[in-house]
């Protein structure tokens, strides 16, 4: 209450204070627990507020007997000054607690240029940044989310790294640190549990894998101010198994995991009733790779004055079917990732598709009612030539005369990912991303291009692929206040050049090509994928040698046997969807 009551003389002199008030529709306020989680997302309210994971750990959490959970998200550079000067925490919003208050923090890591949010979160909650600093006193600081990954440059800020899908481990992590009488119990008991790994007690770690899709959240949290995807969301699968050369998020996921068509429409329909969203966005890393997306959209479209939003999609899996049902639907725009401009670049990253499927697919767009379309690329793949890249003004040049009213494109510079194929790759330098950028300045009649900074995608290579000593670079980012990197009017990329020359960072070494028998930061970290595995189809793509997609049969990454587990797709079997109650009651056990 000491938190509200100071909100008071300070909601007024901020921009969007809707940002810290709470209290939104659907928002969970749980009077008992034994243990208690903020969930943190560092970055604003408005780009938080969008992120799924969190909704989905949130309702689990909250479903729970034993646990409650909160959210938090940074505040803006206004909202911080204000917090600091009149004495004001960083606070939950459910119940305006301080973080400190609670006992375990949970951040999500879903992009690298966040590090610096994360410390500058932990400050602004009195909360020591440094593990070694806290005690007893201090709440349990725990971090998810694809860029566990690689969690070297956080080692030293963070008490336990979960690596995989949270869903079953949240409340497996949340009994730990209740069963604990100390610290350094809690910290043991968290070190046992499979995903996990705690810096100093465990050496290695394997992700932890979801067999099979949970019941979905569908009382989800409606904002009170726009948020940048304000909508309901449905994750229809999770995973991929097209093998594209460069993509963390593809690898790190597997295998594919589908909802059942009738599952999707049951969740659909009771996110509206609950929320009162117009619009559904079909999530996943390329919806039209579901099996039965025909039988899918079809089936929407009984869904009676709500737009279906479909994410980034594969364009060889927009059929004229697909496109016919997607029209019968109030339509949103079309989003495509073709990322290479040429074929033979294509065949390098192992995208699989060709420039015929490309524009037949573009055509069944145009020929269904899509008057706009927006294409995604990279620049800097690795074999990339010159040609390559004016291939790309090409193919602009070619959407905007099938007669779409607007084209748009976004260029963004390939950054190397660990448990990638392209972890051996080199990343090119901002000079050339310059260059090459200019071989296409003629293409802007035909589409408004978007150039991402190319310096950003430097430090995010740094922050990706480095190490421990990479800690560092983090923590005085955070004290030159280079927080929201990703935002243009906080970017400040000379400060962070100035910092990786103070810390004797070897950029030339961190860009370089790497051989097999170089030693990575996330060695110790199984996702399932085997270093020979991604050296053999780096390899491959060097020669440009395609690999099939292994719904077509095994391609011998040893995510499955590693694992146990095996695609899951509707049509060729039907598994039990297992549900949201027999989760909480196998994990509470005797205390439920």
């Amino acid at each position: 209450m000491k938190v509200l009551k100071k909100l008071v003389n300070v909601l007024d002199r901020v921009q969007k204070p809707s940002r810290y008030i709470g209290g939104e529709y659907n928002s969970v306020q749980k009077k008992k627990s034994k243990v208690d989680l903020c969930l943190v997302f560092p970055d604003l309210y408005d780009i938080g507020m969008s992120h799924f994971g969190m909704a989905i750990l949130y309702d689990i959490v909250n479903s729970s007997s034993f646990a409650r959970c909160e959210r938090a998200y940074l505040p803006w550079v206004d909202m911080q000054e204000l917090m600091r000067k009149e004495d004001i925490p960083l606070y939950s919003l459910e119940s305006y607690r301080p973080l400190k208050e609670f006992d375990v923090v949970g951040f999500t890591l879903q992009y690298e240029m966040s590090y610096p949010n994360v410390l500058r979160a932990l400050r602004l909650s009195n909360i020591p940044i440094h593990t070694e600093e806290r005690n007893d006193s201090h709440p349990l600081i725990i971090a998810g989310g694809p860029c566990t990954v690689n969690f070297a440059p956080l080692e030293k800020f963070i008490d336990a790294f979960l690596v995989g899908d949270g869903e079953e481990a949240i409340l497996e992590m949340l009994k730990a640190v209740m069963n604990g009488k100390n610290r350094v119990q809690k910290l043991e008991n968290l070190s046992k549990i499979n995903g996990v790994y705690v810096p100093h007690y465990n050496k290695k770690v394997s992700k932890r894998v979801l067999p099979t899709m949970l019941k979905a959240p569908t009382a989800q949290i409606v904002p009170y101010t726009n948020v940048v995807h304000d909508r309901g969301v449905v994750e229809i699968l999770r995973g991929c198994t097209h093998g594209c050369r460069f993509c963390q998020a593809g690898m790190i996921y597997r295998p594919v995991r589908e909802r059942s068509v009738e599952e999707i429409e049951k969740t659909s329909k009771e996110i509206i009733r609950r929320t009162g969203y117009e619009e559904i966005s079909l999530l996943s890393l390329s919806s039209a790779d579901h099996s039965q997306i025909r039988e899918l959209m079809s089936s929407l479209k009984k869904l009676r004055d709500i737009s279906i939003s479909i994410p980034s999609t594969r364009v060889d899996a927009l059929s004229v079917d697909l496109a016919n049902a997607v029209s019968g639907v109030r339509k949103s725009g079309i989003t495509l990732a073709p990322e290479a401009g040429s074929q033979r670049l294509r065949d390098v990253i192992n995208k699989g598709i060709t420039e015929e499927q490309i524009f037949d697919a573009l055509a069944h767009a145009k020929d269904s009612g899509w008057t706009r379309v927006k294409l995604y690329f990279m620049l800097g793949l690795p074999t990339e030539r010159d040609e390559d890249v004016i291939a790309i003004g090409e193919m602009l040049q070619k959407v905007k005369l099938m007669g779409f009213k607007n084209v748009s494109a976004t260029l963004g510079v390939f950054v190397p990912k660990a448990h990638t194929p392209f972890q051996f790759a080199p990343q090119i330098a901002p000079s050339q991303a310059y260059r090459r950028y200019k071989l296409i300045g003629w293409a802007h009649k035909y589409a408004k291009i978007n150039f991402t900074d190319p310096r950003k995608a430097l430090i995010e290579g740094v922050l990706s692929r480095g190490d421990e000593k990479i800690g560092e670079v983090v923590e005085e980012a955070e004290k030159r206040d280079l927080i929201f990197a990703d935002w243009n009017e906080m970017f400040n990329p000379d400060e962070w050049m100035k910092i990786f020359e103070e810390k004797e960072v070897d950029l030339e070494h961190l860009m370089a090509e790497k051989n097999f028998d170089e030693q990575f930061a996330w060695d110790k970290i199984d996702v399932g994928i085997s270093k020979k595995y991604l050296w053999l189809e780096y390899r491959r793509a060097m020669n440009g040698i395609l690999t099939q997609d292994c719904r077509d049969g095994c391609t011998g990454c040893g995510v499955c046997q590693r694992f146990n587990v095996k695609n899951v797709l509707m049509g060729k079997e039907s598994p039990r969807i297992r549900s949201l109650d027999s989760l909480v009651k196998d994990v509470e056990g005797d205390d439920n």
